[in-house]
């Protein structure tokens, strides 16, 4: 750390967290480690087919695609909600991380990343964060779970995407690659977009030196907090392309 730059703050580590806790508990105990694995294991598949049957039954839907519909209102929202937000949060740290080994002068551009983890990456540091970005934050996770939503979990619209692939790609190695572009770098880009519009202005008031250190925290946590957004949702939307093409295909 340099002592002497108004800038340190965002290099602290924050406070740690339910995962670090729970981390630190397992931590070299194996056993430990299983038990958590199973019930997080347990907990998850229990609900999930529960889930499956209870939609199934309430539907009480006698056509062919019946389970296919079905686990799609099971299996979207689970992956629009609670995949995003958990992916978000993960990205968020790792950036934070990043930035730190670059401040102390341990990581350079091209060099492999750590694997994200409670331990390799430690709690990003705390922010002031006003109530305009956090209501922004909270619109654009509206939008995309009103968008993942609407786009994925209607059986029919599953439909259209695996016909719109194969209009697309002329062979099976293009239709292989395409959903990894349409529904991966495609989206990754999007929002990458939209973190260069939302942030431009700060980024040019910190350029001609206006910011204080406090801005420039708040400007710095919010480029790592979307940009940590643009990869959790184009991950998402290609988990949920995927997860429903196996669903229409198998189902």
């Amino acid at each position: 750390m340099h002592g002497s730059s108004p800038d340190d703050e965002a290099l602290t580590v924050g406070p740690p967290r339910f995962i670090d806790r729970l981390w630190a508990w397992m931590e070299g105990r194996p056993l430990r480690r299983a038990m958590v694995g199973a019930v997080i294991f347990v907990v998850f598949f229990s609900g999930l087919f529960a889930s499956w049957i209870g939609v199934a039954l309430w539907r009480g839907s006698t056509d062919r695609n019946a389970g296919a519909v079905a686990l799609l209102y099971v299996l979207v929202p689970f992956i629009a909600v609670v995949l995003l937000f958990l992916i978000q949060r993960m990205m968020y740290r790792l950036l934070w991380n990043q930035e730190r080994a670059i401040a102390r002068g341990e990581w350079r551009s091209g060099d492999p990343v750590s694997p994200p983890g409670p331990r390799s990456t430690p709690p990003a540091p705390p922010v002031p964060w006003p109530w305009s970005l956090r209501a922004r934050h909270a619109l654009l996770y509206v939008l995309t779970l009103a968008g993942l939503l609407y786009g994925f979990m209607p059986y029919e619209h599953q439909v259209e995407l695996v016909r719109l692939v194969w209009r697309l790609g002329p062979g099976t190695a293009t239709r292989r690659q395409l959903p990894m572009l349409l529904f991966g770098y495609l989206p990754l880009a999007v929002f990458g977009l939209l973190v260069v519009v939302l942030t431009h202005r700060q980024r040019r008031r910190r350029g001609a030196g206006r910011l204080d250190a406090r801005a420039r925290l708040v400007l710095r946590a919010e480029v790592n907090w979307l940009c940590a957004f643009a990869a959790a949702a184009a991950m998402t939307v290609l988990m949920l392309q995927l997860f429903g093409q196996l669903i229409v295909a198998k189902l």
